[in-house]
């Protein structure tokens, strides 16, 4: 797949033609194409396709557009947009872009003018140049952001193409050039650099008289239509033409040691250039709506604020949680509070959670922001390491790293100095960070998730019904995620109440599909997760399930998968590692918790896992012989007698201790688990539903 935007907008897929028909579709997607891999956020796509004055409609139709784009570029592609906190981002690698290429090309072919081999620099940057297919997107009514990144781009192929000609006059092909360069006057008549290139080549070229009436036309344009004289510097240039000094070869007006020395005097060697000192400011915009977790945001204010008095290590806060738990609002929150300690910048980056980020993609990312041209970025990831720490070492700057995968992905992002810090927020366990600063995120408490809703739907709202609030809170598990989705739909209208909301999710076979609006998704956030998961811990997950209780022992898991206590243990840790468990000490043993929405989500994927079993079962079973009637004691229709029951069926027993003394009438309302008597349940085998 190919994204082209030198030219009219164009997504190429194998010689298919997939740009999209619609212009405020491909207007978003030039966006995303342009600021690939980096974070852009709804705001500015609303203010470029509407402007000041958006519709009410603005988010759900961009929602819309998005929808339309991923299925254009289908599912396990080679680029796909992603839903990020506060907007979307377009995950491909930068090869698919011309642009991209463009920008190489350009780089590479400056590194051979500065070398001085001009055969290299206008091979590549003609090369560059017969990407461009015309002007930039124009096959788009631009607004604001993209009109300015089109200006750049022009102003990017004007340089390489006043690259490519001092290359071709380094070469000696003046008189090749006097056609082109007379062109190139007609289309930028006040380009200074164009007649500077003409009035040389006709000097070489033994027209002297042409190359001095060249000025006098500039001078005439430029006196006509701005009332100025032309620069010193083609000034001084013309002077030397007069005085045909020997030593005059190609004069770019952006190479004034060429124009400005006097005749026949040595050229002395340029100064080292000196870059632009750059401040990044990347942090996304803070939530107007944020609750809660006052304690928490103090504690890392305070981490981050004072300087590193103790010694020379970089500051590093750790904050993880349950999908969904608001990881990535609490560090953007916390960093905000704290964005004046670090005066020389703030950068952040998406890593990609459950699909990692190239560690090396994102540092090109940040030198790149921090200034450097990108053909000075080097190829190695471990040499822009170096780079970024080198940049870093006198300057204070923030960097927050969302979504990490792990500490091998983060390892290679981290400043060396004390000056600067690192919020890290992540989905999974962080280990490996000596002296980082571990924040666990649990679930709102009540009274916070209360208030979290009343902003989302008006307070007016939650006080008159707030019973049927509370009643939403708790069935969404206090958890941010959920209670945004809630919140979100009642907010929409429709007529839905805040009791009718609540009654829908009483039902738990339906509660997550009713937690999901446009692009937020407690499903989504839970399989992200799940989906990196062994396939041990896929089948306990699974079985998860069918608890009846909000906990479970190692003991009781290694009941449930006929297994040994200690793989139970291993099992259950990385669950909780991926934090879809939480682990408290109980009396004697650890238990682990589950939440009711992971729970649900759990039985979920149970159900689809039998589905599919039981789908495979019935085409295997077409072609059997009838089976002999059923046997005395067993009912026709009924689960074979190897099978065990599903919770709340009378196939199933509690496990605990004395459980043979329970009770019958409470066993499934105080049985933590219900484990089947065979490696069958439901008619399906071990393998889907446990080692």
């Amino acid at each position: 797949m190919e994204f082209r935007v030198l030219g009219s907008l164009q997504v190429v897929d194998d010689g298919a033609d997939l740009t999209p028909s619609a212009a405020k579709v491909r207007a978003v997607l030039a966006m995303l194409v342009l600021r690939h891999n980096q974070i852009v956020s709804t705001r500015e796509l609303i203010d470029e396709l509407w402007g000041e004055r958006p519709p009410a409609t603005a988010l759900p139709t961009l929602h819309t557009y998005v929808y339309k784009l991923r299925k254009m570029l289908g599912a396990g592609g080679p680029a796909s947009v992603v839903t990020q906190p506060y907007g979307y981002l377009l995950a491909t690698t930068p090869e698919t872009i011309d642009v991209f290429r463009f920008d190489r090309l350009v780089a590479e072919g400056w590194n051979g003018l500065e070398r001085g081999d001009p055969q290299h620099a206008t091979d590549t940057l003609s090369q560059a140049l017969a990407l461009w297919r015309g002007p930039a997107l124009a096959n788009l009514a631009a607004g604001e952001l993209l009109s300015a990144q089109i200006t750049r781009l022009e102003e990017s192929r004007l340089r390489a193409l006043q690259l490519r000609l001092a290359a071709d006059l380094g070469l000696g092909r003046h008189r090749e050039l006097i056609s082109e360069l007379k062109e190139l006057i007609a289309t930028y008549p006040l380009n200074e650099d164009f007649y500077a290139k003409l009035m040389t080549a006709l000097y070489q070229v033994g027209r002297r008289g042409e190359a001095l009436e060249v000025f006098q036309n500039l001078r005439q344009v430029l006196v006509g239509q701005l009332g100025l004289e032309p620069s010193p510097a083609l000034c001084r240039l013309q002077q030397r033409l007069l005085s045909a000094d020997p030593g005059l070869e190609q004069p770019g007006l952006d190479q004034p040691g060429l124009m400005d020395r006097p005749p026949s005097a040595e050229v002395p060697a340029p100064p080292p250039a000196r870059a632009a000192e750059v401040k990044p400011a990347q942090l996304p915009p803070d939530i107007g709506d944020f609750v809660g977790r006052g304690p928490v945001v103090e504690r890392i204010a305070a981490a981050l604020a004072g300087t590193a008095e103790a010694g020379t290590a970089v500051r590093v806060i750790c904050v993880s949680g349950m999908p969904g738990v608001g990881q990535t609002a609490l560090a953007v929150h916390a960093a905000h509070r704290v964005r004046a300690a670090f005066p020389s910048g703030q950068l952040f980056a998406g890593l990609g959670g459950a699909v990692p980020a190239d560690p090396g993609e994102v540092l090109a990312g940040f030198l790149r922001a921090a200034g450097v041209a990108p053909g000075d970025v080097p190829a190695d990831r471990d040499e822009r390491s170096k780079l970024f720490r080198s940049w870093c070492s006198d300057r204070q700057v923030l960097i927050v790293l969302d979504d990490a995968a792990g500490a091998a992905q983060i390892q290679p992002l981290l400043p060396g100095s004390p000056g600067c810090a690192v919020i890290v927020t992540s989905r999974f366990g962080m280990h490996g960070f000596a002296g980082a600063c571990m924040v666990e995120l649990d679930p709102l408490s009540q009274e916070e998730g209360l208030e979290l809703l009343g902003k989302i739907v008006g307070p007016a709202r939650l006080s008159a019904e707030r019973h049927a609030a509370e009643r939403i809170v708790r069935l969404c598990g206090r958890l941010p995620l959920a209670l945004r989705c809630a919140g979100a739909r009642l907010a929409a209208g429709q007529g839905l109440t805040l009791g009718g909301f609540a009654d829908r999710l009483e039902d738990p076979r339906t509660r997550l599909a009713d937690l999901a609006v446009a692009d937020l998704d407690v499903r989504t956030a839970f399989r992200g997760t799940y989906d990196r998961l062994g396939g041990p811990e896929r089948s306990l997950f699974r079985l998860l399930g069918l608890l009846q209780t909000p906990d479970i022992t190692t003991r009781q898991t290694g009941a449930l998968l006929g297994c040994e206590v200690d793989h139970a243990e291993r099992l259950l840790a990385r669950l909780a590692d991926c934090r879809l468990l939480s682990a408290r000490p109980g009396q004697g043993e650890v238990r682990y918790g589950v939440h009711e929405l992971v729970r649900l989500f759990a039985r979920e994927c149970l159900e689809r896992e039998l589905d599919a079993f039981g789908a495979q079962e019935a085409g295997t079973r077409a072609a059997e012989p009838v089976p002999a009637p059923a046997e005395p004691g067993t009912a026709e229709g009924s689960v074979p007698a190897r099978a065990a029951a599903v919770p709340g069926s009378r196939g199933a027993e509690p496990v605990g201790e004395h459980s043979a003394e329970r009770p019958r009438e409470h066993a499934d309302r105080t049985g933590p688990v219900l484990v089947p008597r065979a490696p069958w349940v439901n008619g399906a085998p071990a393998h889907v539903l446990g080692p």
